[in-house]
């Protein structure tokens, strides 16, 4: 499961990863319409210029997010915890 919002919308999304390359993420999300699924493609190098906000679960009791400082170098990045319940 993961949460991600882009500094251009107003409000984040929650779905599900289903690819994963070197180079991005694909994330399937219902847009609340009907019997439809959607999708959004998380760049690395958008997440490394600061361009989104990011939270994930493998089991919907422990939460990270993604945390870059400044001197990041790309692949360095860091998860870290946010809640456990």
């Amino acid at each position: 499961m993961l949460y991600a919002k882009h500094h251009s919308w107003e409000d984040g999304k929650t779905g599900f990863v289903t690819s994963v390359t070197e180079k991005k993420l694909v994330v399937q999300y219902h847009p609340g319409i009907g019997n439809v699924t959607n999708h959004f493609f998380v760049s690395v190098d958008e997440v490394i210029a600061g361009k989104w906000e990011i939270r994930w679960s493998s089991d919907l009791a422990k939460v990270y997010e993604c945390i870059l400082s400044e001197d990041t170098e790309q692949g360095e990045g860091e998860g870290k915890e946010e809640n456990d319940t």
